[in-house]
């Protein structure tokens, strides 16, 4: 009993040890191999979706699944940012996004308290994944590596929503969350939009890039069921977005030195394919034809959001020279009225469900150009690099593809951090090809040895 009582005694303290060596070995396999980043952030929205986005413990602070890990994330980042000799370029236009984050953070922190920290993570993560990305030299390796883990995430995401379908509609009511339902915006939507977003860019990589040496195979055997997935979950933005990923899979073919009409056929194969479960069952066919028929007539969320956008815009607007510079600060009351489809002012206090009116209010016209200044390079770089029809034109359209999609998505909900991770990842690969083609075409002295990229 005595060594029982030493053995419980001095376990607190060797796990705060253990922890404490833990995390700091942690950053340092984070700044030195751009993998451990990938996995540990891929593992960590699998968490978040699995925990549905909510917080597992609260000790002071409410903690959330991405919380350490993105903390983790962040500080490997940012170490690598101002010690790190193969940083591919401190992009101006980034810093200043992130500058004017943090200012806002800060003031708000000052001002409005712990409430400026809840409104302010998904931000954190995302600006954190791509802070990260962008200091690795990003090549093809790293970019197979990555359509691996989307690969992996989407299979889970989708083993995911078929255990809470089976929940749901059998039903298994002891597994069910507290609420009886895992969205109230739909029974089919066990998982949210960003969830559902990552298997269509699954998807749309398998069919189109699957014949490439980027990784994409596995992702090709599981397009059908992952497109399945996507069209039963009814998140009609993601479906818009899978519909902009096909299209620019289409225009960037020829970088791939496929045919067109190949990748066409391949496509519509994989969306018949796809459809089978429509024809199978009934309810899911007219839940899907009843979805798609209201958003077509502009009816359910879709009117509701172009009013909440021009609220959102309007109070900003009203708070002054320093709001429409920097932005509303973190925290602050976001409590709006917005006419509803009866026509009644309906009092709401969520986000904007808009990325572009998001970023213009939290983080002003200045940080608006920021941001438009970041996705113009990345754009601009992936588009002539894959011009050139070389070895690295397939992965640069995958990219573009990608990039392409989350744009897409963002006209209907915010920032995601595996959405910014892919974009770090983009803005490294085209910095890297950007000094590699300015070192090129640096004249070399006499006697002197040449540049390297």
């Amino acid at each position: 009993m005595e060594l029982l009582y030493y053995v419980f005694t001095t376990l607190p303290y060797l796990f705060a040890a253990g922890l404490g060596l833990a995390l700091p070995m942690l950053v340092v396999a984070l700044y030195n191999h751009f993998s451990v980043g990938l996995a540990l952030i891929c593992l960590t929205s699998f968490l978040d979706s699995a925990n549905l986005s909510q917080p597992y413990a609260r000790v002071g602070l409410v903690l959330y699944p991405a919380d350490l890990q993105m903390v983790l994330v962040g500080a490997a980042g940012g170490l690598r940012w101002l010690f790190s000799k193969d940083l591919p370029r401190r992009h101006g236009a980034w810093v200043a996004l992130a500058l004017v984050f943090f200012t806002g953070l800060a003031l708000g922190l000052a001002k409005n308290g712990t409430a400026a920290g809840v409104q302010a993570r998904p931000d954190y993560y995302a600006i954190a994944a791509a802070t990260y990305a962008m200091s690795f030299p990003i090549g093809r390796r790293e970019i197979r590596r990555m359509v691996i883990g989307l690969t992996l995430v989407a299979l889970a995401l989708l083993l995911l929503s078929c255990y809470r379908w089976v929940v749901y509609f059998t039903p298994i009511r002891d597994l069910l969350p507290a609420g009886g339902a895992y969205n109230p915006d739909g029974a089919t939507r066990v998982v949210g939009s960003n969830f559902a977003l990552l298997l269509a860019e699954a998807a749309v990589v398998g069919v189109f890039f699957g014949a490439t040496r980027l990784g994409a195979m596995g992702a090709r055997l599981l397009s059908a069921a992952l497109l399945a997935g996507v069209i039963a979950l009814q998140h009609r933005s993601v479906w818009l977005a899978g519909i902009a990923g096909v299209l620019m899979s289409l225009v960037v073919a020829r970088a791939q030195r496929v045919p067109l009409w190949q990748q066409l056929a391949l496509g519509l194969a994989m969306l018949a394919t796809a459809s089978a479960p429509l024809l199978l069952s009934q309810t899911l066919s007219d839940q899907v034809q009843h979805s798609a028929a209201r958003a077509l007539a502009g009816q359910d969320t879709v009117n509701a959001r172009f009013n909440n956008w021009q609220a959102t815009i309007e109070q900003w607007a009203a708070e002054g020279p320093r709001a429409l510079a920097l932005g509303r600060l973190p925290g602050s009351d976001s409590v709006r009225y917005v006419e509803s489809e009866r026509g009644a002012a309906e009092r709401v206090a969520y986000g904007a469900h808009n990325q572009y009116v998001t970023v213009l209010t939290s983080a002003g016209l200045i940080g608006f150009a920021a941001f438009t200044l970041v996705f113009g390079y990345v754009l601009r770089g992936l588009w002539r690099l894959c011009q050139a029809r070389d070895d690295d034109s397939p992965p640069s359209a995958l990219l573009l593809v990608l990039v392409v999609m989350q744009l897409v998505y963002y006209v209907a909900y915010a920032v995601d951090f595996m959405q910014y991770l892919v974009l770090g990842m983009a803005l490294a690969w085209v910095a890297a090809h950007a000094r590699a083609a300015a070192a090129a075409r640096q004249p070399v002295l006499p006697g002197a040895s040449p540049a390297r990229a």
